[in-house]
């Protein structure tokens, strides 16, 4: 067999540098992500921010309306209690009796009596 000699580009300073061209595509492609991902960091967290503020300001209203319903039954619940017939109901069932005007003592200041 024939051996041919291979050949070879006369320049080789032109074939190493078309092998290195794809670090600076690289860099510059990882630089504008870089920067694309800072702007979309920049603009969107302060919108989720204030998203999930909003979610929580519509939940703690939520809250607060719950909870002055709650307060306004309590309120309600109290004053039944505290209503004059409600408790003479409750004291009869519980054989309490009015005391005789004979059992009443007037205390006055100073003492006396």
């Amino acid at each position: 067999m024939i051996e041919l000699p291979i050949e070879r580009p006369s320049n080789q300073f032109l074939v190493r540098e078309r092998d290195h061209r794809w670090l600076p595509a690289l860099a510059a492609t990882l630089m504008l992500a870089m920067l694309l991902g800072s702007l979309l960091f920049l603009v969107g967290w302060p919108r989720l921010q204030a998203t999930s503020i909003h979610y929580d300001l519509i939940r703690l209203r939520a809250q607060v309306e719950e909870l002055e319903r709650q307060h306004r039954e309590l309120e309600v619940t109290v004053e039944r209690a505290r209503s004059p017939e409600l408790l003479a109901r409750r004291a009869q069932r519980l054989g309490l009796q009015p005391p005789d005007p004979s059992q009443l003592r007037v205390v006055l200041p100073g003492g006396g009596s």
